[in-house]
């Protein structure tokens, strides 16, 4: 007797083992209604293989694990605290529990036919069309198949509701502790999994959406994807991203009506060469350029170095001799001097290198599910020139969603810090840069010719930390000097990467192309500074471009490069780019570049730059006076205030209602 009771007090709570049995019958339950949505859309696999459905479904309990917990998570803080007198909390959890879980299954079902009409899992649309017409949801809920979803969670709910029930029953005496020591090691534990299971992984950053993308087929990875955890991201974007886009005026900036915006940003970006195919519309555009004299396609290696500041590189003028290696391929290629990034973390600036999409306030566009991208990614293009798409990476592709949002803009090949030997990797972030480019000098040969493959760096960054010290030029332990060190230690990295392509067959047709994701934010003169933006752009291959210096002065950012690499490759192609060649501007185009944090902008050109927080202040600079008490020119300058102001507006107004669903720019610019 006495080992049994011992056992019994072992056991968690009666509480705790009421919701654990919850849990199990929720992840069951939507297992079922994965298998409806499935049913649904089978005709959609198109030979798809078993093991990519099975994964589909073990990736869908991940989502599904995410709703049960978060339903749950109040219950595991409060049930445990009450004694086994305490009939009345008892009560209102399964009352709780028999209306939010029903709710769910029914807006799960709800979700097969949402899917059919838009395509996407449940979203902001729902909220849309509560307040604007009936259409949709009169569309939804008169079809047939709505009344067998309906019979079908009427089925499943009162399934679930007598399941609880006969636990409550199985239970008896719940809720009931048996100490408090007992119940505060079980409770804490039972908090610690679960909030674990809401974050759904262990690594550095939270499970995104983009987990659930891992096939070329889309209904494969819309299957993994458990729409209450959409709709709910949904919510969640909107809280954070006060300015999103999809939010009603006066919420969002909107400054004038769409055709107005569309219109001067086309003035500002459309060349000679570009023939615009949708004029009211958007920015999608046919641009004419003469065929290569080679008669190959080159190969294209763009390298997103970390946080690669341009005030630490010797190239573009500092003093601190940290870039050497750098600094000397800078004198056998085309070096831009002011050239600045879009925004300040890599998610920013993948999209504005790779997309030609500027930062805007809020999310990364990549990290949001529901966005729309106004844009073709320079692995879209280049596929259909049949090139090979590959992206490496030493740290974590599910971080800030790079995985996700790469998958679905035709990479052939993702590699991440889980395909590199477990020893190699060095701090949090992962794999150390020299490690890492080894690695991509043993992967080069092997790939399918064309090919444009990008890398992307991350040893320069924080903590800082070097993997030994035979680069360290600074020994205190000051921060500074951390960071100058691990900026050394990646110049290092770099130079012997290209010393090892060098000596392959490869070196001689590949265009290679030198940038940052974003440089180190630090404290500055103003609350948006050039100093904070400004990076390095170099484009490198000797063979096919000359072995010569070319420094060009012209201002711009990370958005001009996918036009300017494209120029460089040569043909005709159609894109949707928000930047322009920089190789072929008239002279007299001096450039510029617009650069955002958080919800602070700027506009920089050779004469000016401009600032502004959003619905707060603002100033137009000297920019040849910067850090001077005489730069604020505001009120000397009025009339060029004015046009810069508008432009920059004009500019992030459009990229951000881009990113909205098209019908809805689509319907006002027929309105208009």
């Amino acid at each position: 007797m006495k080992s049994t009771s011992k056992l019994l007090h072992s056991l968690p709570p009666k509480p705790i083992l009421f919701l654990l049995t919850t849990y199990i019958s929720g992840l069951v339950m939507f297992g079922i209604l994965r298998l409806f949505f499935l049913s649904f859309f089978y005709d959609q696999l198109q030979s798809v293989s078993l093991f990519d459905v099975l994964h589909a479904f073990a990736t869908g309990v991940r989502f599904d694990q995410i709703v049960v917990l978060a339903v749950l998570t109040p219950l595991v803080l409060t049930l445990p605290w009450f004694g086994k007198r305490s009939i009345v909390p008892g009560k209102i959890s399964l009352g709780y529990l028999s209306v939010v879980f029903p709710l769910s299954f029914f807006l799960t079902l709800l979700d097969i036919r949402f899917y059919a009409m838009f395509d996407a899992h449940l979203n902001f649309h729902v909220f849309d069309y509560m307040t604007e017409g009936r259409t949709a949801w009169y569309l939804i809920l008169t079809d047939p198949q709505f009344y067998y979803l309906l019979f079908a969670g009427i089925l499943l709910s009162g399934t679930f509701i007598t399941g609880l029930f006969a636990m409550r029953i199985r239970f008896k005496d719940f809720p009931q502790r048996t100490s408090w020591s007992h119940t505060i090691i079980w409770t804490l534990v039972a908090l610690a999994l679960s909030f674990l299971g809401i974050r759904g992984r262990v690594q550095l950053s939270p499970m995104d959406w983009g987990i659930a993308y891992f096939s070329q087929n889309r209904l494969v990875n819309q299957l993994a994807l458990n729409p209450i955890y959409t709709l709910g991201k949904t919510l969640s974007e909107h809280d954070r991203d006060p300015r999103l886009s999809y939010m009603k005026p006066p919420e969002r900036f909107e400054f004038v009506p769409y055709p107005t915006a569309l219109a001067d940003v086309q003035t500002m970006l459309i060349q000679p060469e570009d023939s615009l195919i949708e004029p009211a519309l958007s920015l999608k555009r046919y641009t004419k350029q003469p065929t290569l004299s080679v008669k190959f396609q080159p190969n294209v290696v763009i390298v997103l170095m970390e946080s690669w500041s341009g005030r630490n590189t010797g190239a573009l003028g500092s003093s601190l001799n940290l870039t050497p290696r750098f600094d000397s391929l800078s004198r056998h290629g085309y070096l831009f001097t002011n050239f600045f990034a879009s925004g300040t973390r890599t998610s920013y600036g993948l999209a504005a290198t790779l997309g030609s999409f500027p930062s805007l306030p809020g999310r990364p566009v990549g990290k949001r599910y529901n966005a729309r991208h106004p844009f073709k990614m320079i692995s879209e293009i280049l596929k259909e020139r049949g090139y090979y798409n590959a992206f490496m990476y030493g740290g974590d592709l599910a971080f800030d969603n790079m995985e996700g949002f790469l998958r679905t803009k035709q990479y052939d090949l993702l590699i991440g810090e889980e395909d590199f030997d477990s020893d190699l990797s060095f701090s949090k972030w992962g794999v150390p840069d020299h490690l890492f480019f080894n690695q991509v000098v043993s992967q080069i040969a092997s790939l399918p010719r064309p090919f444009q493959l990008t890398l992307l760096t991350l040893s320069n960054h924080e903590p800082f930390h070097l993997p030994d010290s035979s680069v360290q030029i600074y020994f205190d332990d000051n921060d500074t000097s951390k960071i100058y060190n691990c900026q050394r230690y990646a110049d290092f990295a770099l130079g012997t990467f290209i010393d090892q392509v060098k000596n392959l067959p490869v070196f001689d047709s590949t265009i290679f192309l030198f940038t940052a994701d974003h440089t180190k934010y630090i404290s500055a003169r103003y609350v948006v500074d050039p100093l904070n933006f400004h990076i390095p752009l170099l484009i490198y291959a000797p063979a096919l471009l000359g072995d010569s210096a070319v420094q060009i002065e012209t201002f711009a950012s990370q958005i001009d490069i996918l036009p300017t690499l494209m120029g460089l490759l040569g043909k005709d192609y159609l894109h949707e780019s928000w930047g322009r060649n920089l190789l072929t501007l008239d002279s007299s185009d001096s450039g510029y570049a617009i650069v955002n944090v958080l919800h602070r902008s700027g506009y920089i050109n050779n004469d000016y730059f401009y600032m502004e927080t959003y619905g707060g202040a603002h100033v137009l600079l000297d920019r040849h006076k910067l850090g001077q008490h005489d730069a604020d020119i505001t009120s000397q300058q009025t009339g060029k205030l004015k046009e810069i102001q508008q432009r920059l507006h004009n500019f992030l107004q459009l990229a951000d209602q881009m990113t909205i669903p098209r019908e809805h720019h689509d319907t006002e610019a027929q309105q208009n």
